[in-house]
């Protein structure tokens, strides 16, 4: 009962959260008169608690104008709250900030000879001189994003964080994040960035390992990094392209799981709310959204990646989620035919898609389904209610199988 009781308040949110959007009557002001009101709401992404732990939705790979992406940290913080997310990491390049050499044309005129700064390429302080000091103040990005959450009161958790990148064919590309000073970790020598990342206490994440290479397998350096102990996840998902190898990975080598937009443009453009496929993210099991307990569970690897309403994880964690999203419950028991008739409740706003046998089922958000599962011939026992769960992805590029606990 009071699964159903959380159920109905879940609708009944999701219901306010569309009627927000109601246009309004034209309203007269002092100067003017304002036409219409539109509230857009926030696209609410509801998941269950598991075991205890809250999903805190977390993209841990995005980009701003200060590096190479096209929109600023203040509104990559801004979408990320009406994207329905909890924390968010702005990981711009180490090594490459292009848009800084349009900003410094802007700012040329205030230059005592009206010639702007020279661009200054971050991981090598300076192409002629290695030893030359960060013209860039690599903190500002961040700082400007905390400074704007804090000011609006938005309630999403900031990430300090960059991404370190040298060649993606003999070592990849990697987010650092949770650092007290990105300037500080800036050298030429790869090893020694990594070493000043984890002086920090930083956490380090393995992007896109299958980006502009030929295999996945750990290449020299890559070797080297990951003896080192300097890895602690990978993103198994990038955008929408899933690395299921990597899976495989994660939990031989036990890391956590990470799932990330890696955004330049607006997400609007990639993710278009509405509802029913939310932007990729990281799915984060921690007691309560601090820094200090999100760094907690990826260390560990209490993680579940979302992609396009497809769950990427550990078995365990995969089935710890879906019984504590789904209600199962028997409703009708046919002894002469030997059947049982399960209702599945589904209670989050993620479908899941069950296959048994032969037959699939779509068990849509919000909404209930009722399946028949015979008894066993040879035992004359019922089966349990067991499904391929085809939108789940675990080790061995397979679909897990899973069993659902009964709610009496």
């Amino acid at each position: 009962m009071k699964r159903l009781t959380l159920l109905f308040a879940a609708v009944a949110l999701a219901v306010s959260a569309v009627s927000a959007q109601v246009v309004q009557t034209p309203v007269k002001g002092k100067t003017g008169i304002r036409l219409y009101d539109k509230v857009v709401p926030r696209t609410e992404i509801i998941l269950p608690q598991i075991q205890g732990y809250n999903c805190y939705k977390a993209d841990f790979h995005t980009h701003t104008i200060y590096s190479d992406g096209e929109i600023t940290p203040r509104e990559r913080m801004r979408e990320a709250w009406y994207d329905g997310l909890d924390i968010i990491a702005i990981t711009d390049h180490l090594e490459i900030r292009r848009y800084e050499k349009y900003m410094l044309r802007a700012l040329a005129p205030y230059n005592p000879d009206g010639v702007p700064y020279k661009y200054a390429n971050a991981g090598a302080g300076n192409k002629n001189d290695k030893n030359a000091p960060m013209l860039s103040n690599l903190n500002a990005c961040f700082e400007e994003a905390l400074h704007f959450v804090e000011k609006e009161k938005i309630p999403v958790l900031p990430v300090r964080g960059t991404e370190i990148w040298r060649s993606p064919k003999t070592t990849g590309e990697y987010n650092a994040l949770f650092l007290k000073d990105i300037n500080a970790i800036c050298t030429a020598d790869l090893f020694e960035c990594f070493r000043r990342v984890k002086e920090q206490g930083g956490i380090i994440i393995h992007n896109h390992p299958g980006w502009n290479r030929p295999t996945m397998d750990k290449s020299e350096d890559q070797e080297r990094i990951y003896a080192e102990g300097w890895v602690d996840g990978i993103e198994v998902v990038n955008g929408r392209t899933l690395y299921p190898q990597m899976i495989d990975r994660c939990i031989n080598e036990k890391l956590f799981i990470s799932a990330s937009t890696d955004l330049h443009i607006p997400s609007s453009q990639r993710y278009p709310r509405g509802g029913e496929i939310f932007r990729t993210h990281t799915i984060v099991l921690a007691k309560e959204l601090t820094e200090e307990a999100v760094k907690e569970a990826l260390k560990a690897h209490r993680t579940i990646g979302y992609s396009a309403n497809n769950f990427i994880g550990e078995q365990y964690w995969l089935n710890e989620l879906l019984n504590a999203a789904v209600i199962c419950q028997v409703i009708g028991v046919d002894e002469e035919a030997g059947k049982r008739t399960f209702l599945f409740t589904n209670t989050c706003s993620v479908p899941f898609i069950l296959k048994r046998g032969k037959a699939t089922h779509k068990l849509l958000p919000f909404q209930s389904l009722r399946i028949n599962i015979s008894r066993n011939k040879e035992t004359e026992e019922f089966y349990p209610p067991t499904f391929d769960v085809l939108n789940m992805w675990t080790a061995g590029d397979k679909h897990p199988r899973l069993t659902f606990e009964i709610d009496k």
